[in-house]
């Protein structure tokens, strides 16, 4: 059983889970350009707040958006209007493009892919609306498995399939590259598009678990949420002698990029 998740009911503290400094911001709009030229037509399925469109507009793509959610691409709208970026923003589903065959240069897709219910349906329409010798372009934020971050997510998601035996995360995992093999499309090795450093403590990462800043908790009910933040917080006590002692996590934001044929 896949946990659901509406992103209207988080769209509002969305930035706040997923932000990027600005330095960082840049560098992947600007890793991303360097990819798919300046000039370039690109869409980006599951725009969410805009966070990626945004800097890689800046970079000197034009971008196209797409989100099911009218909360997310209002969001995106007021950013873009406030940062004086083109963007053109559409209410679809990745998985019914409303985009005639090779109509773009390049679809990019970060922390989306393995939310869809068929993503493979969804592959298919993003290979379909690129021009051949055009870019799938994927990524994802990256933060060290051993920091307090990355322990505590791990903490949480196995407490949340202790409480509901037989539930999952939402997942395409790496079936998504072989897919992308079967579809005529090579995918490089990751690249690594920005590298930065934040302190944070146990206390606040827990704090943000129950605020529902954290995407592992967007599909949860109140009292599943409660339960596993309970089971996660007794489990840090145990490893930490001070949770509210800051600690340096490192953060990276990958990218993958395959080429049509």
């Amino acid at each position: 059983m896949a946990l659901e998740i509406s992103f209207d009911k988080i769209a509002d503290v969305y930035d706040a889970q997923r932000a990027h400094p600005p330095a960082a911001a840049t560098a992947i709009g600007q890793a991303i350009v360097a990819q798919t030229g300046i000039g370039a037509k690109v869409l980006e399925i599951g725009i969410g707040s805009g966070r990626i469109a945004l800097p890689v507009a800046a970079a000197g793509a034009r971008v196209i958006g797409i989100d099911v959610s009218t909360g997310m691409l209002t969001t995106a709208r007021e950013r873009a209007q406030q940062a004086d970026v083109p963007l053109w923003l559409i209410r679809a589903d990745a998985q019914a493009l409303p985009f005639a065959t090779a109509a773009f240069d390049a679809v990019l897709a970060v922390h989306v892919l393995h939310l869809l219910s068929d993503w493979r349906t969804a592959l298919a329409e993003m290979v379909r609306v690129v021009k051949p010798g055009g870019f799938i372009i994927q990524g994802v934020d990256w933060r060290d498995p051993k920091s307090c971050v990355g322990l505590l997510r791990s903490q949480l998601r196995q407490a949340v399939m202790d409480l509901l035996p037989g539930s999952r995360p939402p997942g395409a995992g790496a079936a998504v590259h072989q897919h992308l093999a079967k579809l005529g499309v090579s995918v490089g090795e990751p690249i690594e598009a920005a590298r930065w450093q934040r302190s944070i403590s146990p206390t606040e990462v827990l704090a943000g678990m129950a605020a529902r800043i954290d995407a592992e908790t967007w599909a949860l009910s109140d009292e599943v949420l409660q339960a596993a933040i309970e089971r996660v917080q007794a489990w840090a006590e145990h490893q930490w002698a001070d949770l509210n002692e800051p600690q340096v996590v490192e953060h990276r934001f990958l990218l993958t990029v395959g080429r049509v044929s």
